[in-house]
């Protein structure tokens, strides 16, 4: 049994060593995986024989197999040939430097080859392609085709960075490529509420322009849109309290005939025989509490328009509720009958609940919570 288990311990060292080697990669006809995990185990172990063998296996066939696909692509009908082959030269280079940065890999091949003025000159080659990538999806002026034509211009910038007005068509496919959004609140026709409805409303939109980061997806105030000269956006956010009720006050009053869960001292008497004595007896109170509940609602429309078409993409309802409570007492009788929570309540004056302004704000936290995790959710679809 322990000859065994020796077995399949050296058998998993084994296939552990010949993977941080390279050589199931190698094996797999993975040539550039190969180097670099023969190259990392030479880091660590010069002497590794395996890693050796492997590096100098595997990197003429990664070098040929590299300049076989750069051949075929210059060959080829491909519009984007020299973009590919830039990649393939960046995988060349990889290698060359992973070689130059391990002394025992140098020892093994002195005399690895640099792709850099390959590399340049199929990025000078490159851009053009790029470009004239990017110039076709825009003029195709869809939104995904101002993406497609973003991404192209990138390319062409990370290759020949102001390549023409590289710079100028960044920003064109950025404006095509970007949701417009309106965010469009309606008003309460209340003007006692006004001051706390803005409060909302500002935090809805301070949510929307600082926690939904897409990089093709912008939000605008009516009064933004407006100075922007927005006429016609792809989204209107329009929010509003159908319906709210703030300060319902439900007051009820009830006695309770409190009895001590124990017996308690009550007094003292005297024997016959002159010993004095404690007396003990439960003891009882009459407890009247007083119980105020302030009761405020409302119910939030949100709808997410297309302004082309009017056609509503997003209809939901959301509902908040927050309810002030107070609870104050007395009794008549022996306290030492009421329990801890009851003497508190006792202790307690009549007071005035919050100010509906801000009864209105604590309604509207749970609404605020769901609506933006609402939106969130919506505009990280796009």
């Amino acid at each position: 049994m322990r000859k065994y288990l020796h077995y399949i311990l050296l058998s998993i060292l084994a296939i552990l060593s010949a993977c941080s080697s390279g050589e199931k990669a190698l094996q797999h006809g993975n040539y550039f995986e190969a180097v670099r995990k023969s190259v990392d185990r030479l880091r660590s172990n010069p002497d590794k024989v395996k890693a050796q063998e492997t590096l100098l296996a595997s990197y003429p066939l990664a070098v040929q197999w590299y300049e076989r696909e750069i051949n075929n692509l210059k060959a080829s009908d491909d519009p984007f040939k020299n973009t590919k082959s830039v990649d393939k030269y960046k995988m060349l280079n990889r290698m060359y430097n992973d070689i130059n940065r391990c002394p025992a890999a140098i020892r093994l091949l002195p005399n690895p080859k640099s792709y850099q003025h390959e590399l340049e000159q199929a990025k000078q080659n490159a851009a053009p392609e790029c470009y004239q990538a990017g110039m076709n999806e825009l003029a195709k002026g869809g939104r995904q085709d101002g993406i497609n034509a973003y991404n192209h211009f990138q390319k062409v910038n990370a290759f020949v960075p102001n390549y023409k007005d590289v710079q100028i068509k960044l920003e064109e496919a950025e404006y095509m490529a970007t949701l417009k959004v309106i965010i469009e609140h309606i008003p309460v026709n209340s003007q006692k509420y006004k001051l706390s409805s803005e409060f909302f409303q500002d935090q809805v939109t301070q949510y929307l322009f600082h926690n939904i980061k897409r990089k093709f997806v912008r939000f605008y105030t009516p009064k933004q849109a407006e100075l922007e000269k927005l006429e016609y956006p792809d989204h209107v956010i329009s929010m509003g309290f159908e319906d709210f009720i703030v300060g319902e006050t439900h007051d009820t009053t009830y006695e309770k005939q409190a009895i001590s869960a124990d017996s308690v001292e009550v007094g003292s008497t005297t024997l016959k025989n002159g010993d004095k004595i404690k007396v003990y007896n439960k003891v009882k109170a009459k407890l009247h509490i007083h119980k105020r509940e302030v009761i405020s609602k409302g119910l939030l429309s949100l709808k997410v328009i297309e302004f082309g078409n009017q056609k509503i993409i997003n209809d939901k309802r959301f509902g908040g509720q927050f309810v002030w409570f107070h609870e104050w007492g007395h009794f008549n009788g022996d306290e030492r009958a009421l329990s801890k929570e009851e003497l508190e309540i006792c202790e307690h004056e009549p007071i005035l609940p919050p100010a509906h302004q801000d009864l209105f704000i604590e309604f509207t936290k749970p609404i605020y919570k769901d609506l933006t995790e609402e939106l969130r959710k919506f505009y990280n679809r796009y």
